[in-house]
């Protein structure tokens, strides 16, 4: 009987680069799973300890921002931590322009768990045509958030379109925007806020009009709350803080909880133009005071209350 032997040259596998490498080796499974226990996932996705560290996009989309997401990590689940395979050593973007993926693990340094496909992108959550360096740190951050998420249950509220339970009230459960849905339309008592003057409900009364986002903008900047030296520098604020959430044009804007996000950015931009400290849950109230308001004239009192408070 003739039997086949197969030689191997170790130079046949230090020849291999690291992407090939773990590409075979996901191919033939050659990793230890790591697992985490139901009871254990549970419990991260019911903890209410993320809540005071939800913060919202330009979208209005619910999100846990990085040092929290590996705060959270290390508390409850302190051996884990988050890698990324890669197409070349040193090097964790894969892809094509207009298509770069990162692809996250979890891992404790012997087990690992597969890996995600996520996708590089911008502030508006489009596709990156060119990488540099500070696209692929933001990415990395995001991917590492999104990872922590899917394997531990920690935030994952958040992209199920839930909110996070408060500790006196964990059963209890508001739905968010999905994540994978667009924005919908928000309610006329918000969507429909006129520039200045008027309530909000006026504006509602008869028919939709289409918000003026750039007429709410420029009463804003003229109003000049934050005290500037002068209405050309308030306007400059103003241009800084819509670019700071994603956008070119105040017309880009389409309903008032997102101009309400262009008027926080600019107390915050404000904020450390001046070199001030201010404690995460003051912050807090002082940006929900900005939300609250109905139209730009609300707007303006709320900014120039914090600005007199730090001044």
């Amino acid at each position: 009987m003739n039997h086949s032997l197969f030689l191997y040259s170790p130079s046949d596998f230090f020849s291999m680069d690291a992407s090939n490498q773990a590409m075979i080796d996901r191919y033939n499974g050659v990793f230890a799973p790591l697992e985490i226990s139901a009871d254990a996932f549970k419990t991260a996705y019911d903890t209410s300890d993320i809540g005071p560290h939800i913060e919202k996009d330009y979208k209005g989309l619910s999100y846990l921002s990085w040092p929290f997401a590996f705060r959270y990590l290390k508390e409850h689940f302190p051996t884990l931590f988050v890698a990324f395979e890669e197409k070349t050593l040193g090097w964790p973007v894969f892809g094509e322009p207009g298509a770069f993926i990162l692809r996250p693990y979890l891992t404790d340094g012997i087990r690992r768990t597969p890996a995600l496909v996520f996708p590089v992108m911008d502030r508006k959550h489009n596709s990156i045509q060119q990488l540099d360096g500070r696209a692929i740190s933001d990415n990395i951050q995001r991917a590492s958030v999104k990872c922590i998420a899917t394997f531990t249950g920690l935030g994952l509220r958040l992209y199920a379109g839930e909110d996070i339970p408060k500790e006196d009230d964990a059963k209890k459960q508001t739905r968010l925007p999905l994540q994978q849905e667009a924005q919908k339309q928000d309610p006329p008592s918000k969507q429909d806020a006129p520039a200045a003057g008027s309530s909000v409900s006026d504006a509602g009364t008869t028919g939709t009009p289409a918000f003026n986002a750039k007429e709410a903008l420029t009463a804003l900047c003229k109003a000049n709350p934050l005290g500037y030296a002068d209405e050309r520098t308030s306007m400059a604020a103003g241009k800084a803080a819509l670019e700071s959430v994603g956008f070119s044009r105040a017309t880009e804007i389409k309903s008032w909880d997102v101009f309400c996000n262009v008027s926080q950015a600019m107390i915050t931009l404000w904020a450390k133009e001046q070199g001030l400290a201010i404690p995460k849950g003051e912050m807090k109230a002082e940006l929900d005071a900005i939300a609250a308001s109905s139209n730009v004239e609300e707007t303006v009192k709320a900014i120039k209350a914090f600005a007199a408070k730090k001044q």
